[in-house]
């Protein structure tokens, strides 16, 4: 009997606050057991209902926002033919910028 593991969590999730985005960026999981098949991003803005968003890249920029808004609860879960694998350790909060010009990077607390 072959067993199929999910991939580990993704690694090094970080984030970068601008003033009407946010960028992520992380690595992918090792092992990753499989070939990789999405990233799936999951995050809450302004205390909204959660927003789900897929890729297959290790960067994924939350756009069309507004200064100084809240996205909290930041985490990215990597998927292979196995299924999800687990969240990461730690899940960001990152507020957007307040006014051009400024520069803040958000890592993992």
């Amino acid at each position: 009997m072959l067993c199929v593991l999910a991939p580990s969590a993704v690694r090094d999730l970080n984030g970068v606050a601008m003033l009407f985005s946010v960028m992520l960026t992380w690595s992918e999981p090792v092992p990753l057991n499989g070939i990789l098949n999405r990233y799936t991003i999951r995050y809450s803005v302004n205390g909204s209902s959660e927003i789900t968003n897929t890729t297959r890249d290790t960067t994924f920029s939350i756009t069309d926002l507004n200064p100084n808004t809240v996205v909290s609860n930041i985490r990215v879960i990597a998927a292979t033919g196995a299924g999800d694998g687990p969240p990461p350790p730690q899940m960001l909060d990152i507020t957007t910028l307040d006014r051009p010009g400024e520069c803040w990077r958000m890592a993992p607390m």
